[in-house]
């Protein structure tokens, strides 16, 4: 939800992937949302399951990132809550690859998981 990354993670995934265009699902503090089962949680997996099996994505990243006012907790358990979701998206779809990133406060990003 935060635009503050979204143009470079944009950027960062039509380069890593070689796509013309993104589908983005986006809400406060979605890895949290996606690595615990919350009100949110539903939701996402129906607008991301439209995009995989409609609009047939050969790729998912799940996006956390420094200062998260949907998730305000550490880095540490935000890489954490990465992984975790990362893990339970892919035991859905065993498809799309599927990439965690983590976003600095300077704008960096790194992987912290991929299948």
């Amino acid at each position: 939800m935060d635009g503050r990354p979204q143009r470079r993670v944009a950027d960062y995934l039509i380069t890593s992937f070689g796509v013309r265009y993104l589908d983005t699902v986006t809400t406060a503090g979605m890895v949290r949302h996606l690595a615990d089962e919350t009100e949110q949680t539903s939701a996402i997996l129906t607008n991301l399951d439209h995009s995989v099996r409609r609009h047939e994505s050969r790729h998912i990243a799940v996006v956390a990132h420094y200062d998260c006012l949907g998730n305000p907790v550490t880095e540490k358990v935000q890489r954490q809550q990465v992984s975790l979701a990362v893990e339970r998206v892919s035991s859905i779809y065993s498809g799309p690859e599927v990439v965690g990133l983590w976003v600095d406060g300077h704008g960096i990003i790194s992987r912290v998981w991929s299948t």
